[in-house]
């Protein structure tokens, strides 16, 4: 018996072994080959796109299929289900079509404003040059200068504009494919939502089939966890993106700033990523509006710095709260991490899943520090 129950522990030992080897000489193979990983990463999550998509969405359709559920009467049985995910439906494409019938034709209005004041800009800024140079202000070096390399300037600009037209045909094939991912994350999403109970059952029973019990309930526990983080976290976020792009909008009729709806917009598109989209947005839309008056743009700045002030203290608080429960300086981390390492999706998405990553760090310390504090106190009272 004693030589049967060496056997086993030897066994036991010689696993544990072999499993360290092995995933020491795995970490060594991926830090190694750190950039190639992260290549294999981004390609599996561009496969992954459409799916990707059709998740988020789902966390969206998720928010009115509660509040149905809780609504509609126990009376209506089994089609309690059916008739609220088609409430949900009904109410979420109601909703992006009324916002589309409005929003799109004042953003193409305006689109065609810019484009045809644009040659108009031009011309008054030759206009400007010629009055310079007339009046003798533009010192005679200068324009020596750029008469010199006027030639190589026009080469330059050549040269730009040919190797740009790969890059618009490269812009419309991902908008193409863009369009083609949305509607593809559409119907993904409703399939989601419709067979959500069955697909967590399924995946449920794999994971009960395949890992421990101690490893099954903590795979329930992240899921569950990550679950309500992104829950909150997309719902938050997409009701503070209308907030600050209805006020914007106010705030631009009322002082009188041009392209209104679309710098609405944009305003309110950037503000899907934490602490950086605020800048770029404010950076474009003063652009929009610094083409029709240069002093208007500057107060568009001041304007847009005060509404993300805003933002940022009041609406966000009150809004999405501490849903991800990350100070400012870990938000600031997980944003630029994620979009160094996956670009745009990474800004987005980084800061939900640190949080994730965030708190089962912290429950694992806490748990440590617990079993040393009741060690230590274990070994007083023997002492």
């Amino acid at each position: 018996m004693m030589k049967q129950g060496n056997r086993s522990l030897d066994r036991i030992t010689m696993k544990q072994v072999l499993f360290v080897i092995a995933y020491t000489i795995g970490l060594i193979w991926i830090i190694l080959h750190m950039n190639q990983v992260l290549e294999c990463i981004r390609i599996v999550l561009d496969l992954l796109k459409p799916f990707i998509y059709g998740v988020v969405m789902a966390f969206l359709f998720h928010l009115p299929l509660q509040y149905f559920l809780k609504k509609l009467p126990d009376s209506t049985g089994k089609w309690k289900q059916p008739l609220a995910v088609i409430l949900s439906l009904i109410l979420i494409i109601g909703v992006i079509t009324f916002v589309i019938s409005i929003v799109v034709p004042q953003v193409v209005d305006s689109i065609v404003t810019l484009a045809n004041a644009f040659p108009g800009y031009i011309d008054s800024f030759q206009d400007w040059i010629n009055a310079m140079i007339e009046h003798q202000r533009v010192p005679m070096d200068i324009l020596e200068s750029i008469e010199q390399y006027a030639g190589e300037i026009e080469k330059a600009l050549m040269t730009v504009v040919k190797n740009g037209l790969p890059q618009i045909v490269s812009m419309a094939s991902g908008f193409a494919s863009g369009v083609a991912n949305f509607f593809m994350a559409i119907v993904i999403a409703v399939y989601l939502t419709v067979s959500k109970d069955r697909l967590k059952r399924q995946l449920k029973t794999i994971l009960y089939a395949f890992l421990p019990k101690s490893g099954y309930d903590y795979v329930l526990k992240i899921g569950t966890l990550a679950n309500e983080t992104f829950t909150n976290f997309v719902s938050g976020q997409v009701m503070e993106a209308i907030i600050i792009g209805v006020l914007c909008f106010i705030g631009c009729t009322i002082f009188r700033f041009p392209y209104a709806p679309i710098v609405s917009v944009i305003i309110g598109c950037t503000n899907f990523i934490p602490i950086f989209g605020a800048i770029f947005g404010v950076g474009i839309s003063a652009l929009l509006v610094a083409f029709v008056n240069p002093i208007q743009g500057v107060f568009f700045v001041v304007f847009g710095t005060v509404l993300q002030q805003i933002e940022s203290n009041l609406i966000y608080p009150k809004v999405v709260g501490n849903t991800v429960g990350l100070s400012g300086l870990w938000v600031l981390f997980a944003i630029s991490i994620g979009g160094g390492l996956f670009g745009f999706k990474g800004m987005i998405l980084g800061l939900p899943v640190f949080s994730i990553i965030y708190v089962l760090i912290k429950e694992e310390t806490y748990r440590r520090v617990n079993l040393k504090r009741e060690k230590q106190e274990k070994e007083k009272k023997e002492a």
